[in-house]
């Protein structure tokens, strides 16, 4: 039986929710290796008219009425190959037949092939997770492939009045139609994230937990998106004030760390490089309610009167002062 050595990629397809991109990303692609592995990350191209709806991978949802021009695509999965360094050696008449000819393949070489499948399906987990906290950094928009909560609420028309034996539906709430956008990725974005990847940065670590407050805030846990919000800004302000400190005794930087949030941030318009600038990125007052109402949840168990108002204040200066000190640092 002939035997062939075939150069192979391993092809995995990701579904995820609120990913949009504007019209010149469709078929766009991401090249970067991960773990020594080198990847493709694509975005679909526009299906074809004859495609049902419900199989289509894009979806254009916003577009310009004079002419019908599209301007946003929403995105519900993406492919991501990752590039096998060797050749397998396979029969022959393997190329010529669907996969997974048994008879054609001994029981070994299959257990060896599954093995390499389990393989590559892991590293294209790691490495799809990876892409995904790069392309939130770099684009700004923590809510990308957001995992979601969906409560059966007014707002969803998910109370319904039944008779108790029968289950006969006796009365439905209103329907009440709750307009949500998503902000799409640009071509600056997507390039930028590609110029990230090919440097093989990572995000710094204050960036993760700003995103998730925001999906747990999306998701309607406010008491979560506090918690993950002040951790986010906590670790973002200690960074700042270990800046320059790498040849400091380890004892002095150990008291740092145990240092009082509070008190840093009372004390940050003492750094040496507090400007204008500074004054501009840094709203202590906002970050001093959110330690207020970190310490509440924490010390006292208040978790109530927190709404999406009051949270997206403190966000978006939580956010704002995590990018300013990103590009102080030299990190992104």
């Amino acid at each position: 039986m002939a035997l062939l050595d075939v150069e192979v990629n391993s092809f995995h397809r990701f579904s995820l929710d609120r990913l949009s991109v504007t019209p010149e990303l469709l078929g766009a692609a991401h090249r970067f290796t991960y773990e020594g592995k080198e990847i493709v990350l694509s975005i679909p191209k526009a299906d074809k008219d004859s495609v049902p709806f419900d199989q289509r991978r894009v979806h254009c949802w916003k577009w310009k009425a004079e002419g019908n021009v599209p301007l946003e695509y929403s995105v519900y999965n993406i492919d991501l190959e990752i590039e096998l360094t060797k050749p397998l050696r396979i029969p022959e008449a393997v190329m010529q037949r669907p996969p997974n000819q048994f008879e054609l393949i001994g029981d070994e070489e299959q257990k060896r092939l599954n093995s390499i499948v389990r393989d590559a399906a892991n590293a294209a987990k790691k490495s799809f997770e990876y892409w995904m906290s790069v392309i939130r950094w770099k684009s700004g928009i923590g809510h990308i492939g957001e995992p979601r909560v969906r409560y059966a609420s007014d707002q969803g028309s998910g109370a319904v009045l039944r008779e108790r034996t029968t289950g006969h539906r006796v009365w439905l709430g209103p329907s009440v139609i709750v307009g949500r956008g998503d902000k799409s990725v640009s071509l600056p974005q997507w390039d930028a994230t590609q110029e990230a990847l090919s440097a093989g940065k990572d995000p710094p670590i204050w960036f993760g937990f700003l995103f998730d407050s925001e999906q747990r805030a999306n998701n309607n846990d406010f008491t979560g998106s506090i918690l993950s919000l002040a951790i986010a800004l906590d670790v973002n302000v200690r960074r700042v004030f270990s800046h320059g400190l790498q040849h400091t005794e380890a004892a002095v930087l150990d008291v740092l760390d145990q240092a009082n949030l509070r008190s840093l941030l009372n004390r940050m318009k003492k750094l040496s490089y507090w400007d204008d600038d500074w004054k501009n990125a840094a709203d202590l007052s906002i970050f001093n309610d959110l330690m207020t109402r970190r310490d509440q949840i924490m010390h006292s168990a208040k978790t109530g009167n927190i709404d999406m108002r009051e949270f997206r204040k403190m966000y978006t200066a939580v956010k704002r002062f995590a990018y300013f000190t990103c590009d102080f640092l030299g990190l992104s």
